[in-house]
């Protein structure tokens, strides 16, 4: 039988700074974003000075980091961004809780790091919710809590965050932080797979096969062992030689 054991919380790992265009393209007639999106790099670091609000200062942060029409300045990216994640925005606290994490622009402190995070993860922002699930689940920068690792999870998987997802699958089938229940472990593993996870749709596949929270079919089984198989998983073919058998 597969290994569940692969579906471990993995320790947080410092993530890509999300995009500038991500988070405030839906800013209309912000004429700092409109610049951007257009490569005007330089103009749209002028007007985002002159806007001085939560977003302007964010971008300004992005574009420093990204060495975008600046030299390119973590230290300066850290600055801006602690000004807008003081005033609220999540996009800079989780940016600002991202440089603390690897240590860029500012001395690594894993604590201010978890703060960032948690200030994010409570204005709902959802990559903040699953690196707060992970450090709570390791105990990097906040005492470990396997319960509030499962929370904060949940809130992520959600949102439909596929490693959320396959994380609290983890947790249900352990009994980690959460009673066990293979039930609910079969949900957030679909959940997983019907997003396109290869990995989720290899454990999906022998869930079926062997009735792990949920019953016995060997066709679906089948289904999704393929869909896995199709993504380079070598076992889901291996898993799908022993249905036919």
């Amino acid at each position: 039988m597969y290994n569940f054991q692969n579906m471990k919380v993995h320790t947080p790992s410092a993530a890509i700074l999300f995009l500038l265009i991500v988070l405030i393209a839906g800013c209309a007639g912000n004429p700092g974003m409109e610049a951007y999106r257009q490569g005007n790099y330089t103009d749209a670091h002028r007007k985002f000075r002159t806007e001085n609000s939560p977003d302007g200062q964010f971008g300004i942060g992005v574009m420093c980091y990204k060495g975008e029409g600046v030299t390119r300045n973590p230290a300066e990216a850290a600055r801006w961004f602690r000004r807008a994640a003081e005033q609220g925005h999540a996009g800079a606290q989780y940016n600002l809780g991202l440089l603390y994490l690897k240590g860029e622009g500012v001395k690594k402190d894993y604590r201010s790091s978890f703060r960032w995070f948690r200030l994010a993860g409570e204005q709902g922002h959802i990559q903040a919710r699953y690196n707060l699930g992970l450090m709570y689940s390791k105990g990097v920068g906040v005492n470990k809590d396997q319960r509030e690792a499962a929370r904060w999870l949940r809130l992520a998987a959600e949102q439909q965050h596929v490693k959320a997802q396959l994380s609290l699958a983890y947790m249900y089938l352990k009994g980690t932080g959460v009673t066990k229940d293979r039930g609910e472990a079969f949900r957030w593993v679909r959940e997983a797979a019907g997003q396109g996870n290869g990995e989720a749709q290899l454990c999906a596949g022998i869930m079926y096969a062997h009735g792990i929270g949920v019953s016995k079919n060997r066709d679906e089984a089948k289904i999704w062992l393929k869909k896995a198989a199709n993504q380079g998983y070598v076992k889901a073919e291996g898993y799908l030689k022993e249905l036919k058998g």
